[in-house]
């Protein structure tokens, strides 16, 4: 899934639908509001996590299917609650990535998804039980 924003004349900057996090982020506990800002080029497939609480505080995102198809975060049911989803449909799964000097340097963070209700527009950083992932998998190998 990806965002999509109606502009209503050329003059006008695009309206962002706003993401709530409840509890925020793991060390950003403060930071609750966020949109999703497309970063790089037209088609590349990467956003900016951009805090509205702090202009300063922007994570790189991209979904991972894109670059790990077999990846297939299990929430548990506690999570599912938190997020009020109802259907698989309804979650858009980004993981943050640690922008590295070039693309082999780059790394995914695996083990803790963003995953966010897009009907309701709730997500939360879900820690995953499943330690096989891990928070620095490489985006591209070497």
């Amino acid at each position: 899934m990806s965002i999509s924003s109606s502009v209503a004349d050329s003059t006008e900057a695009p309206a962002l639908p706003v993401i709530t996090m409840p509890a925020g982020l793991p060390a950003f506990t403060w930071a609750r509001r966020f949109v999703l800002v497309p970063w790089g080029s037209d088609d590349s497939p990467y956003s900016r996590l951009q805090c509205l609480d702090d202009d300063e505080l922007a994570f790189v995102v991209v979904e991972p299917s894109l670059f790990f198809p077999d990846y297939e975060p299990e929430l548990d049911d506690a999570a599912v609650e938190r997020l009020a989803l109802r259907d698989p449909a309804d979650a858009l799964v980004l993981v943050i990535l640690t922008v590295g000097e070039g693309p082999h340097d780059t790394t995914a963070n695996l083990l803790g998804p963003v995953v966010v209700n897009w009907r309701t527009r709730v997500a939360e950083q879900v820690i995953l039980a499943d330690s096989e992932h891990g928070t620095r998998v490489p985006l591209a190998e070497g």
